[in-house]
């Protein structure tokens, strides 16, 4: 994927789909997802190639749109129940009760006893709950666009 941006706009950025055999350039506007077609020449004295640093800068942008920020997640777990179980020696299981009362579980364990340390897992096992609820609710609020979409 080529992506390209508008020069002096640095937030405006496209990806170059196809240049034609008769000079016709097509490129897609990422924000709006529209495609449009514009001449070559038109097309070189408008745009100039996208840095990586952009790039992850507006995937970074578009995340945050979509997805519950970490702040939003650590205040859900402030209210949460959180039940940590350490089992056979080496074993953590961690199980946090949301506000709303659905469960997420985790585990982790460790090779043997001597190298098992319990905040260490209890953390693991809490990260990847956050990281579960971070797509749980991308899937929520996906969902919610499809159906409003679709009565439309």
């Amino acid at each position: 994927m080529k992506l390209y941006k508008v020069k002096g706009s640095p937030d405006s950025i496209v990806e170059l789909l196809e240049i034609t055999a008769n000079g016709i350039v097509k490129i897609r506007d990422i924000i709006n997802d529209e495609v449009v077609e514009t001449t070559v020449q038109a097309f070189e004295m408008a745009f100039e190639p996208s840095s990586d640093s952009f790039i992850a800068k507006q995937q970074a942008k578009a995340l945050m749109i979509n997805h519950s920020v970490p702040a939003d997640i650590n205040e859900m777990f402030e209210k949460s129940q959180v039940k940590v179980v350490k089992a056979f020696g080496r074993c953590t299981m961690v199980a946090v009760k949301l506000p709303n009362g659905f469960i997420i579980t985790e585990s982790i364990s460790s090779v043997d006893e001597a190298s098992y340390n319990k905040e260490t897992n209890t953390q693991i096992c809490l990260e990847r709950i956050k990281h579960k609820i971070s797509e749980l609710e991308a899937y929520k609020t996906q969902s919610v666009a499809i159906q409003s979409s679709n009565k439309n």
